[in-house]
């Protein structure tokens, strides 16, 4: 379910205008219960209970969506949904995915009053998004982020984006953790998040320029490439090195995303931009090294390093 604006990947469905969390959650059908059901193995013709793990099912249609302890603790989806709606007079129901047939739900919630334009019309939000996991790997949890998450890689990163800033919470599937969701929420604090440290940071991106030959440069050091062996001897990596990557990279600053808007391109905003859109996209279909890549490996190291290198260039410290 996504609040007027499509996701990159154009699936769920679109609704105009609001909706309740509740009705929300609905729409997306992420409202299902689980539950633990044992586990067996065939010997022969022999089935033997596993005592050391169980599944975890899905109630409505009996998918099993992780395998885990007996002494986890389910959290159901109906707790993420309280979340949202604790959260009402505070946030605008942006999105809500249901990831990997159930294994993971999230809500993305616009914070009222911290919508600002980098340049006219490139608007960035400050989002709470709530997550919960039944994978037996994922907890129950929030973050403060820019991002909107509408997919497996975009939760990665709000998740690490959450873990950088400290700006999260995070609660597992233990009796321990379970006993402090009630406090947990009662004390989520939306007023006091800070966002307008960000969009002038991004704004001083999109004041300094950066053209097409800096942008190649600028890739030259970002990507830390090595040395090329010539007949004349040993030069210097250069982005175009790499041609796959470069042709990514290339057609990603001239006509990615946000691009159309005056004053993205030719700046450091627009290089910024485009080296993210690259290391998050997940176009080539290889969903899982590309998600493992982006939220965990080389891609998320490129990216934080992009940001922190393109404030340098900014002369922010």
């Amino acid at each position: 379910m996504m609040n007027g604006e499509r996701a990159w990947h154009g699936l769920g469905e679109v609704i105009e205008g609001t909706l309740p969390a509740r009705e929300a959650f609905t729409r997306a059908g992420a409202l299902f219960e689980v539950e633990k059901r044992p586990l067996f193995v065939k010997n022969e013709d022999v089935y033997q209970q596993i005592d050391q793990r169980v599944a975890v099912c899905r109630m409505d249609n009996n998918e099993v969506l992780g395998t885990v302890s007996p002494q986890y603790e389910l959290i159901q989806n109906e707790t993420l949904c309280q979340l949202a709606e604790m959260l009402r007079d505070d946030i605008i129901m942006d999105t809500v995915v249901v990831l990997k047939k159930g294994a993971k739900i999230a809500f993305t919630g616009k914070i009222l009053g911290t919508d600002a334009s980098i340049v006219e019309g490139d608007k960035i939000h400050r989002n709470f998004v709530g997550y919960l996991g039944h994978d037996g790997m994922t907890s129950f949890g929030g973050m403060f982020t820019d991002i909107r998450v509408v997919c497996q890689n975009t939760l990665g990163f709000a998740q690490a984006d959450g873990a950088r800033t400290g700006k999260q919470f995070s609660v597992n599937h233990t009796k321990i953790g379970i006993a402090q969701i009630d406090e947990i929420m009662r004390n989520i604090d939306v007023a006091r998040q800070t966002f307008g440290k960000h969009v002038e940071e991004y704004k001083r991106m999109a004041e300094t320029p950066m053209d097409f030959e800096s942008y190649k440069t600028w890739l030259g050091h970002l990507y830390n490439l090595p040395s090329v062996a010539t007949p004349e001897g040993i030069r210097h990596g250069t982005i175009e090195d790499s041609p796959r990557k470069w042709e990514k990279l290339r057609n990603a600053y001239a006509g990615g995303y946000g691009t159309h808007f005056d004053g993205v391109q030719n700046t450091v905003w627009g290089g910024y931009n485009a080296v993210t859109e690259v290391e998050t996209s997940l176009r080539d279909g290889k969903l899982s090294t590309r998600f493992q890549s982006a939220t965990w490996g080389q891609g998320s190291r490129v990216v934080e390093r992009a940001r922190a290198s393109a404030l340098q260039l900014c002369g922010v410290n």
